[in-house]
């Protein structure tokens, strides 16, 4: 029997965390709103008061690891782990189990003694071949080899019943309407393609002026718009980072030093740069028709037809088609394994193919290769010393950035003049103005720096800040003034009002313009002509949706949904869209089918809850989150090599 237990043993870790990783796993925690902790790595979080321990998450980053290797098979390295963060996902995924013990809780949620030993003795892992548990001591035993007590083990089971109480008292809140699941059928097969003419609303309105009174008209109507937020202004002093660098010498040694410690940095893995011709295997695509895809392709660069152009008539490869299937440079693990093989096994400027991969066919043609191997250290030497050198100019920047904000702290000046008097005094300082800018606004000369912004506006006005890192170095706040929120003159934001008319006229006369064509269209004229006549190229989408995005427009729901509701061959429009106004002809409609819809009801109403269930859940554990506070264990995070959130 217990070598069954052990055949059986990822089946445990199954019964433990299915109903977690079924509806928590996608939710990872967020780190707003929390806060770290030293101590030591026993807990690795707290959620209010409960801790989430060590073992918890040991035991989740386990049950992770096992669903990727099953995923990836022999392909899930520890560097794949890496990049996938599978650290942070778990602690995600332990706090975010605590969270929802805690709303059980609350809710009054809980699993008796009963209901623990019934579920232990009915689970299939602990019973033998007539059904029948297999008895005190095996499971202890069992228990035992997989370094779990049985407290542990029912207590883990406990939470298991009271999270299957709590998902169970959320979905019977989840209504799905019949118009719901119309809808969503609807989304799924209703599809359309449009012939189209877009009329750029830039043809109109150029060189003209636009009268004071319509300017003024427009802004009075839409004031509320260009309301002001509080801003601040200040000086600053910038002690940069690059006029310390005459000041920094740099000798052979610490070169040496720094590249022998940093070997695996300098070496160069091995490189190819290719193009290709993609012929697409799917159900669309058969697999003869694509493989002849490609000889016909074979032939016409063979006749010396230049490849870039042949890929983009015939490449399936939106990615790169457009670029004449150029794929740029890329190294081992980057591509599909048959793709590979065929790039890294080829010599430059030889083509091969077709080669077979998951995607379909390739043409490939290798442009350049490039052999792997360590990087000279004088090769790199003068790259270290200007890593180095920006190094030290940094930690440079930072102490001159504090000595004079202690300067001029002690000095207590009246105004900012007295950052100006230190500027010029100093070359590898500089002095400047921010001009007015708000919490989220970028500021010139030192771009979009949040702490530059918090910093500004946790000031009075008068008042200097501590030095603040920003990109070029180190600065230093003197608050001039503080604009309470306000509604600012027409001339103050003219010239995004002057926009804002411009634009909506461009617009409607857009929209005119193609509001007469399409009565012409109605008098006999095809859209081929009438586009003729305005100078305009017929433009085709690929198939679309309802959900409001079409291919070469962009998203345009009230397109989208027009031209879902006409038969083929109708005209729709004109709407706003793209860079102008939008005239179409349906081009091919797929309508649902109501005997289908019925055979799909459930499926679909089911999706729909599991979907909404999840919104639901998702927003319980942020308000959870919210109400308790988690705080994470710095010391944790720093042994994981999990980047330390932010705090607030």
């Amino acid at each position: 029997m217990l070598k069954v237990l052990r055949d059986n043993i990822k089946y445990l870790s199954w019964i433990l965390w299915l109903i977690i990783a079924l509806f928590v796993g996608a939710i990872f925690v967020s780190f707003d709103s929390t806060r770290l902790t030293g101590g030591s790595t026993r807990d690795v979080a707290t959620v209010g008061h409960d801790a989430v321990t060590r073992e918890e998450f040991d035991r989740t980053y386990k049950a992770l690891e096992r669903q990727y290797q099953q995923a990836y098979g022999e392909q899930f390295t520890p560097e794949v782990a890496k990049q996938l963060q599978l650290p942070l996902k778990a602690l995600g995924d332990a706090v975010n189990r605590r969270i929802l013990l805690a709303e059980a809780a609350h809710l009054g949620l809980k699993a008796s003694d009963e209901e623990v030993r019934d579920r232990i003795l009915t689970a299939p892992l602990f019973q033998d071949d007539k059904g029948r548990f297999v008895g005190e001591a095996v499971y202890r035993q069992f228990l035992q080899e997989q370094h779990m007590t049985a407290d542990a083990f029912e207590q883990q089971m406990r939470e298991d019943l009271m999270l299957a109480k709590l998902f169970q008292t959320l979905k019977a809140g989840v209504y799905i309407s019949d118009e719901e699941i119309e809808k969503a059928y609807r989304d799924q097969v209703e599809k359309a393609k449009v012939r189209y003419v877009e009329l750029p609303k830039d043809r109109f309105l150029q060189g003209q002026d636009l009268p004071k009174d319509q300017l003024a008209a427009y802004y009075e109507a839409h004031k509320a718009e260009y309301k002001l937020p509080e801003q601040r202004e200040a000086a600053y002093l910038l002690v940069e980072s690059a006029k310390l660098l005459p000041q920094v010498q740099v000798d052979d040694k610490a070169l040496k030093d720094y590249y022998a410690a940093h070997v695996k940095e300098y070496s160069q893995p091995e490189q190819a740069h290719a193009r290709h011709i993609l012929a697409k295997v799917d159900d669309q695509h058969p697999e003869a028709q694509a493989k002849q895809k490609i000889e016909d392709a074979k032939r016409r660069l063979d006749k010396g037809e230049d490849f870039a152009k042949v890929a983009k008539e015939l490449s399936e490869d939106t990615g790169s088609k457009d670029k004449g299937g150029d794929l740029g440079t890329f190294g081992r693990n980057a591509m599909v394994k048959e793709f590979e093989d065929a790039a890294f096994g080829a010599t430059p400027h030889q083509r091969v193919g077709p080669v077979r991969s998951s995607f379909g066919f390739h043409l490939i043609e290798v442009l350049d290769k490039t052999p792997g191997g360590q990087q000279p250290f004088d090769l790199v030497k003068q790259q270290i010393g200007t890593r180095l050198a920006m190094e030290r100019t940094q930690g440079m920047a930072e102490a001159k950035g504090k000595d004079l904000a202690a300067r001029l702290a002690q000095e207590k000046p009246k105004g900012p003049e007295a950052l100006e008097a230190l500027a010029k005094s100093d070359p590898t300082t500089t002095y400047a103005l921010t001009g007015k800018f708000g919490q989220t606004d970028p500021v010139p000369g030192i771009g979009r720096i949040p702490g530059f912004n918090q910093a500004a506006f946790a000031l009075a006005k008068g008042a200097l800040s501590q030095p603040i890192k920003v990109g070029r170095g180190w600065a230093i706040l003197y608050l001039t003034n503080i604009q309470a929120p306000r509604t600012p003159e027409l001339a103050e934001v003219e010239p995004k009002v002057r926009l804002a008319v411009a634009n909506q006229k461009q617009q409607q006369l857009a929209l005119d313009k193609l509001n007469d064509a399409k009565g012409e269209i109605a008098k006999g004229k095809t859209l081929d002509q009438v586009a003729a006549e305005l100078g305009l190229s017929i433009k085709e989408t690929q198939e679309f949706g309802g959900n409001g995005y079409i291919p070469g427009l962009g998203f345009s729901p009230q397109l989208a949904q027009a031209a879902l509701a006409l038969p083929a061959g109708q005209v729709g429009g004109p709407f706003a869209a793209g860079q102008g106004a939008v005239l179409f002809q349906v081009s091919d409609k797929k309508s649902g089918d109501p005997k289908e819809l019925a055979g799909k009801k459930e499926q679909l109403k089911d999706q729909l809850a599991n979907e909404r269930f999840e919104r639901v859940l998702g927003a319980v554990i942020e308000k959870r989150k919210r109400d308790l506070g988690v705080n994470f264990n710095r010391q944790f995070l720093e042994a994981y090599g999990i980047e330390a959130p932010q705090t607030t």
